[in-house]
């Protein structure tokens, strides 16, 4: 089985390394990590990606925006989007509704269980 690309999007490093940590053990799953909206869409430029996961809130390009630009370029149109935020989840659904990439909304702090769940969903898995 190829491995699946999930690429985690949080400007908090504490976020970052938690997420690598909790799926490290993972063995169908490469994990990379970037810190802003606007190191996505440069990773993504070269690298194939399976996932993103990231958080909304952030400075710059929030995870809204990246979506929205994820969504309009060919190349990553289809690539799923799980958006994770510490605010209002329903706000957050009602901004994205538009973004059909954009498959879940996460409330933070997340679930494991349910976010891995969520994973194997959006990697076919």
């Amino acid at each position: 089985m190829t491995k699946k690309t999930i690429l985690f999007v949080d400007d908090d490093s504490i976020s970052r390394h938690l997420i690598k940590g909790f799926l490290r053990d993972e063995e169908n799953y490469i994990i990379e990590t970037v810190a802003t909206g606007q190191d996505c869409l440069n990773f993504i430029e070269n690298n194939d990606v399976d996932l993103v996961i990231s958080d909304v809130e952030m400075d710059g390009l929030d995870g809204l925006e990246m979506s929205k630009i994820l969504l309009s370029k060919e190349k990553t149109s289809s690539v799923p989007v799980i958006l994770l935020s510490i605010r209002d989840k329903i706000d957050v659904i009602r901004k994205s509704r538009d973004y059909n990439n954009v498959k879940k909304v996460t409330q933070k702090p997340y679930d494991r269980n349910i976010l891995l769940s969520d994973i194997k969903e959006f990697c076919n898995l």
